[in-house]
């Protein structure tokens, strides 16, 4: 394989990954050094997780129509929310943003495809947990907003998988959390 400078990269087919240099600003790596330090993780490490949430979420934010908000806005915009707007909201929103990550990265919806996504998409509220065993996936969600906030996440990822027959069922809403488990078809 080329790379853009035109010398070839190290392919390592065996184990999944390439090897390839690349040139950072000194004053950009010290803060990812830094930040892998305090992270207890390499700065390798780092450079994947940031690339990877890139590949997968970041580069569709703009044909998705996403925005960044603060978590205070959240919490500002949610705080008492009655349970009828959330729906509402829910329903308009439930599993499009889901549905067209999966397209547009995978071209075809599987349920490893959806669960790679929803755990990509997740981490855009913050602290994500994710475990797996047989059929039965179990992701919890840490956004710290508010009550209604997790009432949203759950409603509009109820619809998204009502949408793709898919049984999921919430285990756990409160003002900081939401966990959900999804079992494959």
């Amino acid at each position: 394989m080329v790379i853009p400078n035109g010398k070839k990269n190290n392919d390592n087919s065996n184990t999944g990954t390439v090897n390839f240099s690349s040139r950072l600003n000194k004053d950009m790596f010290t803060v990812l050094e830094e930040e892998a330090l305090s992270k207890n993780i390499s700065v390798n490490s780092l450079v994947n997780n940031i690339l990877g949430k890139y590949v997968s979420l970041d580069r569709h934010a703009q044909d998705i129509e996403l925005i960044s908000l603060t978590k205070r806005a959240v919490t500002n915009i949610f705080s008492g929310m009655d349970e009828n707007k959330i729906n509402k909201l829910s329903l308009d929103v439930g599993g499009v943003v889901h549905r067209e990550l999966v397209f547009l990265k995978f071209n075809e919806m599987t349920f490893d495809n959806l669960m790679y996504v929803l755990m990509i998409n997740a981490t855009r509220y913050g602290s994500v947990k994710h475990n797996s065993e047989d059929s039965k996936h179990h992701i919890c969600i840490h956004h710290g907003t508010c009550i209604e906030f997790s009432n949203f996440l759950s409603q509009t990822h109820k619809i998204m998988a009502e949408h793709l027959s898919i049984k999921m069922s919430a285990t756990n809403i409160d003002q900081n959390t939401i966990c959900m488990e999804f079992y494959e078809p």
